[in-house]
């Protein structure tokens, strides 16, 4: 054997290094340009997801996340589904619970005063004051008050 059959059955014997999935890579790299368009959509609405969770396979989008109004829910959802390449979205936003209300409403009925309804209401008929203060809309003075009329009764 001589030395240019040494060196070439020495080639011969080097292992090729295994060619790179660049397919595999392309698709991540679609993917990810196609989360970060969603994510620029939702934020072209102006509206607020805490916690918002956003996920692109096969054509479909996956969105989640806290909202605060149906609204804002069939805003975002449509709005993915504009999207070239979305097929379809899977909606997994959580609506927050809404504000607990501040006041009740009552109708004045005949007979009534503030006081009593204060009493009624607070237990105590010198809080007459704070339901005068949350219809100072509607309300002139404490002692005119008229049956029908729709009040506000604050809540505590």
């Amino acid at each position: 054997m001589g030395l240019f059959d040494f060196l070439k059955n020495k080639k011969k014997s080097v292992p090729t290094p295994p060619k790179p999935d660049v397919s595999a890579n392309a698709d991540e790299m679609m993917r990810q340009q196609k989360l970060m368009i969603l994510d620029n959509t939702i934020a072209t609405l102006g509206i607020n997801v805490e916690n918002l969770n956003l996920d692109f396979y096969d054509n479909v989008a996956t969105v989640g996340g806290l909202i605060q109004s149906e609204e804002e829910r069939n805003a975002i959802v449509t709005a993915l589904n504009a999207v070239d390449g979305v097929y379809s979205v899977n909606d997994n936003l959580e609506v927050a619970a809404p504000p607990a209300p501040e006041f009740e409403t009552y109708v004045i009925q005949k007979g009534d005063s503030l006081s009593k309804i204060a009493k009624r209401y607070f237990g105590d008929p010198m809080k007459y004051k704070e339901i005068f203060e949350a219809n100072k809309d509607i309300l002139d003075d404490p002692n005119k008050i008229f049956p029908g009329q729709e009040i506000k009764i604050p809540l505590k």
